[in-house]
């Protein structure tokens, strides 16, 4: 499957907003997902989302919950829940926004129709969310978590001040003028905001997020527990320890560097169950669009990724002999650098040999 990657350079910073709008007007498709540039999505997003779609027509917006993390994307410190069902979406509406912007697929229509994203200090998606509440348009979450988020200590001060709260102090009186929440009600969430965002220090708003999440976390344990499968013998089914093992792959001046990097992604970033090391073998003198991508993949993998260069070079069997002497682990996977593993494919391959191994 081919992916059409259309770039549009704007002169000048315009807002999330505007930027937002002009991306959405040069969409070709109905359906629409949303994605931050600083962000992880899950490798099954897409796949759940549409099946929403296509079991009901009348859904115009899916979006889905978050996990959280700080610098490295297995630092998860927690995870943010909202609700599932249309009537629940618009009823948390009227006290915080509803949906994890980041997640959400949308039909361009509808988004249209509802005047399509216009810019709101660092509120244009709850802003929109209400406008299309206004339009009856159907809303749904999936359960599952969709993308896994980059914070940090800033995000915490980028939703407080003067600023913000008069943002979001203007979207309640919008709510309330077109008859959405009632005055008490508005003036319980100016209240709860003016003292979140305007009297708490930085630190504390910090704090107060934090503390949120680990209530979702909690959730988030019951759900899971909920959910564990039972075996023939009536015992949970637990998560398995897999076994460390590693990648060796080759790469030479004449491979397709866009295949390259695909076919690392596909290895690393978009596996159910990760190497702990990729040995790559760089089989002679290699363009820089090849290097970069190496470069680009020793800093995703923070270590993991273990560069080879050979002066000369060498053909595939020497590489990979080379490659497969310089692995670390017993347990060693095979890898071209133009192909692409299906996401499961390690998690398929250790259970077999865990089973004959048991």
């Amino acid at each position: 499957m081919n992916i059409t990657l259309k770039p549009l350079y704007l002169k000048q910073n315009m807002g999330h907003g505007n930027a937002r709008r002009i991306s959405l007007e040069n969409c070709k498709n109905e359906l629409i997902t949303m994605m931050d540039a600083d962000d992880i999505s899950y490798v099954n997003r897409f796949e759940k989302q549409i099946t929403n779609f296509m079991e009901d027509n009348n859904i115009d917006i899916v979006g889905g919950q978050i996990t959280e993390f700080i610098n490295s994307p297995d630092n998860i410190i927690g995870r943010r829940v909202v609700p599932e069902k249309d009537r629940d979406i618009k009823k948390y509406l009227k006290k915080r926004c509803p949906m994890n912007h980041v997640t959400v697929m949308f039909k361009k229509t509808a988004v249209e129709k509802a005047g399509g994203y216009l810019d709101w200090y660092c509120n244009e998606d709850y802003y929109l969310w209400i406008r299309m509440a206004i339009a009856g348009n159907k809303f749904a979450n999936v359960s599952d978590t969709l993308v896994n988020v980059r914070v940090g200590d800033e995000m915490s001060a980028r939703r407080g001040g003067w600023r913000y709260f008069k943002s979001e102090a203007a979207l309640q009186k919008y709510m309330l003028h077109n008859k959405l929440i009632s005055f008490p009600s508005y003036l319980y969430n100016i209240l709860i905001r003016f003292g979140g965002e305007v009297i708490v220090s930085d630190k504390l708003r910090q704090k107060l997020f934090q503390y949120m999440r680990e209530k979702y976390e909690e959730k988030e344990e019951k759900i899971q527990l909920s959910k564990v499968k039972v075996n023939d013998k009536g015992k949970q089914k637990r998560d398995r320890k897999y076994p460390p093992f590693s990648v060796a792959m080759c790469v030479y001046g004449k491979d397709n560097a866009v295949w390259f990097d695909e076919a690392l992604a596909s290895i690393t970033i978009n596996q159910t169950v990760k190497p702990d090391e990729v040995v790559l073998v760089v089989d002679g003198p290699i363009p820089h669009q090849i290097q970069d991508v190496i470069e680009k993949y020793e800093k995703i993998l923070r270590g993991r990724l273990k560069a080879i260069y050979c002066k000369k070079n060498h053909g595939l069997g020497k590489s990979l002999k080379i490659a497969v002497e310089l692995a670390k682990n017993e347990i060693i996977a095979r890898m071209d650098s133009d192909d692409l593993a299906m996401p499961e494919r390690f998690e398929i391959q250790l259970n077999k040999i865990m089973e004959s191994l048991s």
